[in-house]
């Protein structure tokens, strides 16, 4: 059996998803797109001024009904042995994305992230077992900032055979963007095909969307392309201060952004996500990493797979600075709580999802392991209970040289590769390491191999014409 953690009742959520079918009804969101308010219009939502669209209860059932659901959507990377389904629960990371900054892995000092920081991290992520999502970890700062999107997408296709989440603007950016991953595929058609690439979402609280958003949304569903679909409120600032009412405010977002896809193309993948928060009210510094930010995790995630759809969860991108015992805290702590019903986990960001550290990516994979393994379905069968072998063994025997050991070892116990279960001897025989240094030899070991090209020299040039024209106002 699988274990559960459910922070709201199945009455909870009921009483949650009326007060949000209430909100859309009654007070509304703000789509400032011709497109997306004739949609609606045509619909028969109510339009009033300011784009503000009033969404009656059935037109949000008729959407829900033709929302692809979980065991429907598939998100497909290049390489087909990296595919992600959601049929069964088996939770993995993301590359959060757009952080500025990065740690040196040489010097140690913070400074901007760079291009070939991208190309690193995500060949990192690349060959980390529970990484499943690639994406652009950092937003390259030695770009120019209006193509900066651009430039990102282009170092992710060419660095990684897994699926691809990032940022989008417009109709431009998602135009371009099925350019540049058509190169990739081989062809237009094959990518179509198999899209290998999501873009984020975000609505803007209160019950809101930008007009950018709202383009590339509708364009990423023409193609079935699947979004990322997020609402990220913050606690009594762009939402009320208490939690179920921040959800109920969150959940209609989604549920007005989902109704707007379906119109669009009915059965356009999406996958549920929030990025609700809290802020510290004595500071207004936003917390990524909070029990406040936890518990909204956890009751976002239900509402998500009560709609039965993929479910993303911010997870690890930790308020700490650096890779301390804050920063362990932080990520088991997010990291459990969200493992329990979110499908995939953003990871591997520091300071409010500003920073990235290259030992992190190591210490955040061995973390998801860990969690993976503290949450597997528990078979309760002949084999597991084993009796007959505590019967041969009996009192005071030992377990340690028994075929049943040597069967099970293996899968029921976890042997980390960064996380440190020696002793201090041991340990302090081997270099007394931090976690941090014991992870960053290997991410100098790994930046020091050779990179394997995933792309040919000509796929490449092409992708840069394509980066160099958007830079050139061509596209």
């Amino acid at each position: 059996m699988r274990p559960t953690l459910e922070f709201l009742s199945r009455n909870d959520i009921d009483t949650i998803h009326a007060c949000s079918l209430r909100i859309l009804k009654e007070v509304g969101m703000r789509f400032p797109a011709e497109e997306a308010l004739s949609a609606f219009e045509k619909a028969g939502a109510a339009i009033g001024d300011d784009s503000i669209v009033r969404i009656d209860e059935t037109l949000v059932d008729t959407a829900l009904k033709t929302t692809r659901k979980r065991g429907e959507v598939t998100l497909y990377a290049r390489d087909p042995a990296h595919d992600i389904k959601f049929r069964d629960h088996d939770p993995g990371m993301s590359c959060m994305t757009m952080a500025t900054s990065v740690v040196d892995p040489e010097s140690g000092e913070k400074r901007e992230a760079t291009n070939k920081d991208l190309a690193d991290l995500v060949r990192i992520a690349e060959g980390l077992e529970h990484v499943k999502v690639a994406g652009g970890l950092v937003t390259p700062q030695d770009v120019a900032l209006d193509i900066c999107e651009w430039h990102t997408w282009a170092t992710c296709l060419k660095n990684t055979t897994k699926h691809i989440t990032d940022g989008v603007t417009g109709y431009k950016g998602v135009k371009d963007l099925i350019e540049m991953a058509s190169v990739a595929a081989g062809s237009r058609e094959k990518f179509l095909e198999r899209p290998f690439v999501s873009g984020w979402v975000l609505t803007l609280p209160p019950l809101g969307m930008d007009t950018g958003s709202l383009e590339a949304m509708m364009e990423m569903n023409r193609h079935d392309i699947p979004i990322m679909l997020s609402s990220g409120p913050i606690l009594g600032s762009t939402a009320p201060v208490t939690i179920p009412a921040m959800v109920a405010q969150a959940h209609a977002e989604i549920l007005a952004c989902i109704t707007l896809s379906q119109l669009i193309r009915p059965g356009a993948p999406l996958v549920y996500t929030s990025f609700a928060r809290g802020m510290n009210m004595k500071t207004t510094n936003i917390s990524m990493a909070g029990p406040e930010f936890a518990a909204l995790k956890v009751a976002m995630a239900q509402m998500g797979l009560w709609l039965d759809l993929p479910v993303r969860m911010p997870s690890m991108l930790r308020d700490a600075k650096i890779l301390d015992a804050q920063a362990g805290f932080e990520t088991g702590m997010v990291g459990t709580l969200s493992a329990f019903n979110a499908d995939i986990m953003d990871a591997m960001q520091l300071d409010t999802d500003m920073v990235v550290d290259y030992p992190d990516l190591l210490f955040c994979n061995d973390c998801m392991a860990a969690i993976k393994h503290a949450i597997r379905p528990l078979n309760v069968d002949e084999e597991t209970m084993a009796f007959d072998l505590i019967k041969e063994v009996g009192p005071g025997g030992n377990f340690l040289a028994t075929p049943h050991t040597f069967r099970n070892f293996k899968t029921e116990l976890l042997h980390p590769e960064i996380l440190d279960h020696d002793n201090w001897d041991s340990w302090a025989e081997k270099g007394a390491r931090s976690i941090r240094d014991k992870a960053l030899i290997r991410v100098r070991g790994l930046l020091a191999e050779k990179a394997e090209a995933l792309l040919t020299p000509e796929q490449e040039k092409a992708i840069d014409a394509i980066v160099d024209a958007a830079g050139k106002g061509a596209h």
